[in-house]
């Protein structure tokens, strides 16, 4: 995927995405080929391949611009805390619900997750004392598969939670203040 600043390719990425969106609402996934991207776009087939590989780097190329807005957001406030990042997610993916929806209704899950990985990482290598070890990689994959499935089962929902809630629990639960575990003995008291 191209990641320069030309504004003129930005143009034409962006162009693409929307195409791409645009078809989604009314076809399968699966179905929609470069070519009918391209002229619902208006551009040729060079120009996708100037910049994507495929669709799926359309839908990542969308995703990653919804994090990228969100780690701005977050950069202008001094200290970050986790229930600053934990309220920016949500309110990222509650804003851009039109696309979180598509992603959930046509199964990319999986870009979901892929693009969330990357943004934990970020995360983890900002706030985390410590550089960063092997196991921050199973912490990343633990959080971004939790994170995705929760974020799917949203907007999955028959009637979601607000995402206020949504913020809430998701810091309480990465603050250990959600699941409270009971040993034997207190089990017995009860």
């Amino acid at each position: 995927m191209y990641d320069g600043n030309n504004p003129t390719a930005l143009h034409s990425m962006e162009w693409l995405a929307d195409a791409l969106l645009s078809l989604m609402e009314n076809q399968d996934y699966s179905k929609i080929t470069v070519k009918d991207i391209c002229n619902k776009a208006d551009l040729s087939r060079q120009t996708f391949y100037n910049f994507f590989i495929g669709k799926d780097d359309i839908i990542r190329f969308c995703i990653h611009k919804c994090y990228s807005e969100m780690i701005a957001r977050l950069e202008e406030k001094t200290p970050v805390t986790l229930a600053d990042i934990t309220r920016q997610l949500m309110e990222t993916l509650y804003s851009n619900q039109k696309l979180m929806r598509l992603i959930v209704r046509h199964g990319l899950d999986y870009l979901l997750e892929l693009e969330l990985v990357t943004v934990i990482q970020i995360f983890s290598e900002q706030m985390s004392p410590t550089p960063a070890g092997e196991m921050d990689q199973y912490a990343t994959a633990f959080l971004s598969g939790a994170i995705t499935h929760m974020i799917l089962h949203w907007f999955k929902a028959e009637k979601p939670a607000a995402q206020e809630q949504l913020s809430e629990l998701l810091y309480c639960i990465l603050t250990g203040n959600y699941f409270q575990i009971r040993n034997e003995y207190q089990r017995k008291k009860k």
